[in-house]
């Protein structure tokens, strides 16, 4: 008979090891699973959910800018007392531009009716060189101040040094950023360039619904539109990190010709680029005219600033192209330019932001442009009698 065979037992250290090793093996099976069960959030997916909320938040800034602006002015009032008499040379950059007239005439209309001061406008033609012959007019003939107009005070050091010299106060308008006096000049006077070119974005995010392809034309040789070309183009990123955004300078002696001649290249060769964002509309405004003779009007979404009367009227002509026309309200501005004219004639500290209002008009709201003056088309008119408060005779 044989004899059975001893079975063996594993030893204590034995069945340790096999505890650990089928623990381990269940641990990372747990593991895998859950890796493999767990969402995978990629890149596309996390940088479509951020412009989802861009798109959300650049709904929420238009239509907040739909409705009419509030004063958000001075309450300091300033003595008209002894001004009147009083000269002011006021160099525009170019005449030609619309909305720049515009300025200029009414606040040559406001100085004298109500401060009587005189107010002589000398067109530069968008010429430093014309500029300059300005200053020495002004000096020559001893004005109390100069107002220069959208052009960049870091041009003309030497003569805001002469000017000053000669006892001339020197105001600047229009250079991007409300009260930077940082060329030397006594005040400055200006609409708030970056939001407007956070406004123009969060349109251009908003319409798109977060996936548009856009021209930005900025115009170097003016000094705000640097100022909004970048703030364009940070907000548009901030909002829509899959938007796609490409940046132009047309300087002001081309628009005429190369504004037409970009919009057309852009729609022939670059025809997925449908938004054109020109910084004015005057600038736009040649440009208008090849959308509609190429019968690209509803192919191209045009968004601008300055709503200026006589451009802004486009938005109710699909053939224009135009559908968005930012406007800073023209004639409160002008009043503005006036009030800083009596300050600083008068020694009186300048205001450094007149918060002046702005309004978004686009295809929503076009039916608000109506008639050649425009205050009512921003649904208060109310800084009118501000400002003739502010001022005391």
């Amino acid at each position: 008979m044989r004899r059975a065979t001893p079975i063996a037992r594993p030893d204590a250290g034995s069945r340790s090891r096999k505890k650990s090793f089928a623990a381990l093996s269940l641990t990372v099976g747990i593991a895998v699973t859950a890796s493999v069960l767990a969402p995978v959030v990629s890149a596309s997916a996390a940088s479509s959910t951020a412009t989802s909320a861009g798109v959300i938040r650049a709904t929420a800034v238009v239509n907040s800018y739909r409705k009419p602006p509030v004063w958000k002015g001075p309450s300091a009032t300033v003595s008209l007392k002894g001004l009147a008499g009083k000269r002011v040379v006021y160099i525009n950059v170019s005449s030609g531009i619309p909305v720049l007239k515009y300025w200029s005439d009414h606040v040559t209309a406001l100085a004298l009716k109500y401060g009587g001061v005189k107010v002589e406008v000398v067109d530069a033609k968008g010429s430093v060189d014309e500029a300059n012959k300005g200053f020495a007019m002004a000096i020559a003939t001893k004005a109390d101040a100069v107002l220069l107009q959208a052009f960049p005070a870091s041009l003309f050091q030497k003569q805001i040094a002469d000017a000053h010299a000669a006892g001339i106060k020197v105001i600047t308008g229009n250079t991007g950023v409300p009260g930077d006096v940082s060329g030397g000049q006594d005040a400055e006077v200006s609409f708030d360039y970056a939001q407007v070119g956070r406004i123009q974005a969060d349109w251009f995010v908003m319409d798109s619904k977060g996936k548009g392809k856009g021209l930005v034309v900025s115009s170097n040789d003016v000094p705000a539109s640097p100022t909004q070309a970048n703030a364009i183009v940070a907000e548009a990123k901030k909002n829509c990190p899959t938007c796609n955004l490409i940046t132009k300078d047309v300087q002001i002696p081309q628009w005429q010709t190369s504004i037409p001649t970009l919009f057309q290249s852009t729609i022939n060769t670059d025809p997925t680029r449908t938004y054109l964002l020109p910084i004015y509309d005057g600038q736009s405004l040649p440009g208008l005219g090849a959308i509609r003779a190429a019968g690209a009007g509803s192919k191209v979404s045009v968004g601008t600033f300055n709503a200026t009367p006589g451009i802004v009227e486009s938005l109710n002509d699909p053939k224009s192209g135009l559908k968005l026309d930012i406007g800073g309200n023209n004639e409160w501005w002008a009043y503005a330019g006036t009030d800083t004219i009596f300050r600083v004639l008068s020694g009186t500290a300048p205001i450094k932001n007149y918060n002046i209002g702005l309004r978004v008009f686009d295809t929503s709201n076009s039916n608000l442009i109506k008639g050649t003056d425009d205050g009512p088309w921003y649904g208060y008119t109310g800084f009118r009698g501000r400002f003739t408060a502010l001022w005391k005779k």
